[in-house]
């Protein structure tokens, strides 16, 4: 079995390029930073419809990114970040089968969160699969 990721680039000059990377995609990563109003909105505003226009049926899962920046330096609450709780209620709207968090900085949940995604390939490649030596692709 192989597992391929793709990190794709989200700008809008790249829109087309990025179509040609959803065939064979058996589970989505879709990220958002915690930090971002934008990109929180993004996921049901623009990488819905894309992703239900590339490949629809495919597993989600929304991830959100940079959770440390929810504190700033002295701990304070980032009244702007999104909250575990905005992320999940996401994640729901728009039918992920799974929610999760990490931060970089911190090292916290990088390892779950690939985990995770594979986990859900793996189970989506085990319903439609009956031979070996097929891959699994996360985007």
């Amino acid at each position: 079995m192989e597992l391929s990721l793709w990190d794709t680039a989200g700008q809008e000059e790249f829109d087309r390029l990025r179509a040609l990377s959803y065939e064979d995609t058996h589970v989505i990563m879709l990220c958002f930073s915690v930090d971002s109003r934008d990109s929180f909105e993004n996921v049901a505003s623009k990488w819905i419809e894309e992703i239900s226009e590339n490949c629809a049926g495919v597993k989600l899962v929304l991830t959100a990114l940079k959770c440390d920046l929810r504190k700033d330096e002295f701990l304070n609450d980032n009244p702007n970040a999104i909250t575990y709780e905005e992320g999940l209620a996401k994640a729901k709207e728009i039918g992920a089968v799974k929610y999760l968090e990490c931060s970089a900085v911190q090292n916290r949940g990088i390892m779950e969160t690939f985990y995770e995604a594979a986990k859900v390939a793996l189970e989506v490649r085990t319903q439609g699969s009956n031979g070996s030596g097929e891959r699994c692709v996360i985007l």
